[in-house]
């Protein structure tokens, strides 16, 4: 049946532009970006300069304000939205490489972008929450042993409405050096991927005390010696100067004091609340002319709602966050992390429930919570794309990838470009990469032995080469230096207290310990406590070094196990696996095609094999035993496989067995070498000889004997000693294979010294 004209439907009518736009612009961010992919007009629409800020302006009105909450310790992998209207929001996964150690928010929000430090790592990360992007800024850690008060940067983050970029500005004070600071362009078509050089900073800047950016500068509270007065020093983000703010009426020091920035203002307020001093939020209303207002002044003595007199008076630090209610109520954060909000004209405070993410601040003055913003604005492209995508960049790149790591390290002199380059990860690991292939394919190439030793807390190792008119280097103890694991080794003490990471080519190196602290009085100490070692191993899935520490306390059923993967801030113990049979822990394992290996206890005649990958152990059947077993049997890696060697003291005879290729339980004898000849290496003199590497050039083996290193040749049945220390009693040599790599232990990065 036709359907009559009252039925029919109106005509569509056209939606004007303008109504669109702001219907869009009231959206979250994540929305917006969606509907960008809908059509080409859409996303050049939705991504003018005009409409960002439009959306910056009308996205952030709806409801109250909202709050970010960084993950809540170094395990946790979420960064969250909070408000005390609403639930918490998951807003955006921590960026990779950021698990040694918390993430925190390292400043406000600067037009929805948020500068995010990772603290232990010495990292620092663009993002924007509500877009969920992120990218790293380089050279993010700090060259030299940071030492506090002498050797420390601070980053801000601004925005230069001129050019509209947003900026880092990064000061940089070394201990003998003049102050630096470098700036680097985020998001900007002009962008290098690197730092590049601004204005001298005529102050210093406290460690601790976060640059804050407000009406087109960036501010920092200066530190003074003692008797000067701090000041507050900004740094202009179009001009690229350095100037200073003089402070609010009747404050002549800044000492007590903290900024932060409110309504887009620079903000000043007290550090500590006290019955003689009220928390006066100030203002600086007029930058042009440095006229200050006193926005809100709260007397914990003088209010009447007890409400409002316990909160203040149990809390000493309290932190305004945002201003609400069109600016005539302020959202404060107190020193536990407790949210409330204060109306300055009744004087009445409203407490809100936090959320349960919340924790105490780790000890670096920082709060935890920060305003959350909606924005389009791009946390940029990652510095390494940039870095890398002139076709110039890449040729060189590939020209340099074929350099030795060490000529690489003279090389980062010649200009900032190249310095940056050879400083990323995805140049080192092009670098490595091609340095295992030419290592592989020049199978006849020597070993590449650096001999180690202690100096000033930290290891240093030197060529082999460099020895043969002096006195090589040595330490006090006996320790077993295994090849290079992915270019790093592992130097452990006897007991086991010091596991030194190191890259012995570049001088990288880090200090890891397993030990737990013991309180006082001393209580039953812990599993870790025991006797054990630990070796370096290599998870290619995850492509990262992992250290595992196997430790026996109360007996050989009584294993422990911890697992640290060295961009974590600490390791954890392993309780899903247990060891099937005892192992030998005075001697660090040996690590091959993903898996740690640990020679048996003598009487199970076994080897016990644990994969870094799936973190599940294993056994495998050893050689055949000998007829007189009095003696020792050791693991190592010769040409990359898998090899036990048996000392006989009765017959002062070495035998080394290779694991056959496949799946198999085979083993082939590989050499039975007689070592009467040479009391050095004789089983009877020598604790421990330990076959390091196989001479690619003659098939001569490298033998370490502790006290004297040497290659034996078996075609002429000769040993040829290479450096020896007999008339040392108390001292070792310590060899190490190893390998031409820019490996980092995982981003602490240590000033090495070299003798």
């Amino acid at each position: 049946m036709a359907s009559s004209p009252e039925s029919s439907p109106a005509p569509a009518r056209h939606i004007p532009d303008e109504l669109v736009e702001d219907i869009f612009a009231r959206m979250p961010a994540r929305s917006v970006l969606r509907c960008r992919c809908l059509s080409r007009a859409w996303a050049a629409a939705l991504s003018t300069d005009a409409f960002v800020d439009h959306h910056l302006r009308l996205a952030n009105r709806r409801g109250g304000p909202k709050l970010c909450i960084p993950p809540r310790s170094a395990s946790a992998d979420t960064i969250n939205a909070w408000s005390p209207e609403a639930e918490t929001t998951p807003l955006m996964a921590v960026p990779h490489g950021t698990r040694n150690g918390r993430i925190i928010p390292y400043g406000r929000p600067c037009r929805g972008l948020l500068l995010l430090r990772a603290i232990f790592a010495r990292l620092y990360f663009v993002c924007n929450p509500s877009a969920g992007e992120v990218a790293a800024l380089p050279d993010g850690r700090m060259a030299g042993d940071p030492r506090p008060g002498e050797d420390y940067a601070s980053v801000g983050l601004g925005y230069d409405a001129r050019t509209r970029t947003h900026k880092a500005v990064r000061l940089l004070y070394h201990h003998g050096h003049p102050a630096a600071c470098d700036v680097y362009d985020i998001a900007a078509a002009t962008s290098t991927g690197h730092w590049r050089p601004a204005a001298t900073p005529p102050d210093l800047v406290h460690m601790n005390k976060l640059a804050v950016y407000a009406q087109g500068h960036l501010h920092w509270i200066t530190t003074k010696s003692v008797g000067d007065a701090d000041a507050i020093m900004s740094f202009s983000m179009a001009a690229e100067v350095f100037g200073r703010v003089p402070p609010p009426p009747g404050t002549t020091d800044m000492k007590g004091f903290m900024i932060t920035e409110l309504a887009g203002c620079l903000c000043v307020y007290p550090t500590y609340l006290s019955s003689e001093r009220s928390l006066d939020i100030w203002l600086l209303a007029d930058y042009s002319t440095a006229t200050w207002e006193l926005r809100c002044r709260i007397d914990p003595t003088a209010t009447t709602s007890p409400e409002t007199n316990d909160f203040f008076l149990m809390n000493r630090e309290v932190t305004p966050l945002v201003l609400t209610d069109d600016h005539r109520r302020v959202l404060l954060l107190s020193e536990e992390h407790e949210v409330a909000e204060y109306d300055a004209a009744s004087g009445t405070l409203r407490r809100h429930a936090g959320p349960p993410e919340l924790r105490r601040r780790h000890g670096d003055g920082t709060p935890q919570l920060v305003p959350y913003e909606e924005s389009l604005v791009s946390a940029g492209r990652p510095y390494e794309d940039i870095l890398f995508s002139p076709p110039a960049a890449r040729a060189v790149a590939l020209a340099l990838r074929r350099l030795p790591a060490r000529e690489l390290g003279r090389l980062k002199l010649v200009c900032r470009s190249w310095r940056a380059m050879i400083e990323t990860d995805r140049f080192a690991a092009s670098h490595n990469a091609h340095a295992r292939e030419t290592a592989m394919a020049s199978f006849a190439a020597g070993c590449h032995v650096r001999l180690g030793s202690y100096y000033y807390f930290s290891v240093v190792f030197v060529p082999l080469e460099s020895c043969s008119n002096r006195k090589p280097p040595l330490m006090s103890t006996r320790t077993v230096v295994r090849n290079a694991c992915h270019g790093l080794v592992l130097v452990t003490d006897v007991n086991g207290e010091r596991n030194i990471v190191h890259n012995p080519v570049t001088g990288a190196g880090r200090n890891f310990s397993f030990l737990t602290p013991r309180r006082c009085p001393p209580k039953i100490p812990e599993v870790d406590d025991g006797r054990g070692c630990a070796g370096l191993g290599y998870d290619a899935s995850r492509e990262e070094h992992v250290l595992v520490r196997l430790a026996y306390a109360g007996g050989e059923g009584c294993a422990a196990v911890q697992v640290w993967r060295l961009r974590d801030i600490g390791p954890y113990k392993l309780t899903a696996s247990r060891p099937p049979i005892p192992a030998d822990v005075g001697v660090p394992p040996v690590h091959v095609a993903g898996k740690m290996h640990w020679m048996g206890e003598q009487r199970r005649r076994g080897i016990l094999v644990f994969d870094v990958s799936t973190l599940a152990f294993d056994t495998m059947p050893a050689p055949p035993a000998l007829p007189d077993d009095a003696g020792g049997a050791v693991l190592a890696t010769l040409a990359g496989k898998l090899c036990v060697a048996h000392s006989c003291r009765e017959t002062e005879t070495m035998t080394i067995w290779a694991k056959s290729a496949g799946d198999g339980d085979e083993w082939e004898t590989l050499h039975v070498i007689d070592l009467a000849r040479w009391p050095a290496f004789s089983p009877r003199a020598a604790e421990l000889v330990v076959p390091m590497a196989v001479d690619g050039r003659d098939g001569r083996v490298l033998l370490d004997a502790g006290k004297a290193l040497g290659y034996y040749d078996a075609r002429s049945t000769t040993l040829e000693t290479v450096c020896s220390c007999s008339g040392d009693d108390d001292e070792f040599i310590n060899a190490a294979v190893c390998e031409d790599s820019l490996d980092r232990s995982q981003y602490i990065v240590l000033k090495i010294v070299c003798i």
